[in-house]
């Protein structure tokens, strides 16, 4: 009795070791795991991709980022980046660059250690067609005619908007009283300094309550979105910013009122609303550092440039 339950110890006991084994074999020669997680500020030559790190396997990460391909399940060895590894930090996101308009792409995230290369799941995603060089105009309904460009995959104006009507036929009321201007809580506009010769040259200066209306700029057209003024800077890269739109120095109207900046900032609404009493902005100072972002508060009065549908 005592030598078969001695024998079934040394069997058990022998059946652990082996699992612990295999188990700590396995964990030695484990790839990392990763998930890919969306694809975004997709231009007609780049994308941005983000994607985590969920596992590191067996031993520290030695490189992570994004592999592509316009085939399915792209490897390293085809296109990829490589991003900094930083400590306690498994999220990453990559900037595809090098890309061509109107093809499909796959992507997947990857993460390689000493016991090899973990690859995440597929995505895919198609660049829009490059309007860049593409000329035009656009009349609104007041019938102020509009020079256009294209850049990347959008159509852009490359003056301020300048009427006083709404696409439906409202008209916009004009606040010149800094009073009025200031308890305004519906769409107004003004010219700068109240001087309706700053018209042509540098366009209305609008609240955001008539950017918020989506009919101010011509039917087919809309105020661009925070997103889209990063698509725009995505694409240019800083380039040339500021001589492809035209910016125009016209100043805005910011606290009790007052007129600032004439001559010196462009300064342009976006229709996205950071707060309560606050939107979006973009704003181009002349002799200045590219274009910078920020939030003002939606009583101020800004130029307004617009985006083809």
């Amino acid at each position: 009795m005592e030598k078969r339950l001695c024998f079934y110890l040394i069997v058990t006991m022998g059946a652990f070791i082996i699992i612990v084994t295999s188990c700590k074999k396995d964990n030695v020669n484990s790839i990392p795991e990763v998930s890919t997680i969306e694809v975004a500020i997709i231009t007609p030559v780049s994308a941005s991709c983000s994607g985590t790190v969920t596992f590191k396997g067996s031993s520290e990460i030695l490189e992570k980022g994004m592999c592509w391909s316009k085939i399915q399940l792209p490897l390293i060895s085809d296109n990829k980046t490589t991003e900094i590894i930083l400590l306690n930090s498994s999220g990453f996101t990559s900037n595809l660059t090098g890309l061509l308009a109107n093809i499909t792409y796959f992507v997947r995230a990857y993460a390689t250690n000493k016991a090899g290369t973990g690859y995440g799941n597929e995505l895919s995603f198609t660049t829009p067609e490059d309007h860049s060089g593409e000329k035009g105009t656009v009349t609104d309904i007041e019938k102020n005619v509009y020079q256009t460009i294209g850049i990347g995959s959008q159509i852009w104006t490359t003056e301020n908007m300048r009427t006083t009507i709404l696409n439906d036929g409202t008209d916009i009321p004009i606040a010149k009283c800094y009073r009025i201007w200031n308890f305004l809580s519906a769409p107004g506009y003004c010219w700068y300094d109240n001087d309706e010769f700053n018209k042509n040259t540098y366009g209305a200066l609008y609240n955001w309550y008539t950017v918020n209306t989506m009919k101010l700029c011509p039917s087919g057209w809309h105020v661009p979105g925070d997103d889209e003024w990063t698509i725009l800077d995505t694409y240019l890269g800083g380039r040339d910013i500021e001589n492809v739109l035209t910016f125009l120095p016209g100043g805005y109207r910011g606290d009790s009122a007052t007129f600032l900046n004439n001559g010196e900032e462009s300064v342009f609404w976006t229709s996205t609303r950071s707060s309560s009493d606050k939107a979006i902005f973009r704003v181009f100072t002349i002799n200045g550092p590219d274009i910078t972002r920020g939030a003002y508060y939606i009583e101020w009065g800004a130029s307004v440039r617009c985006v083809q549908d």
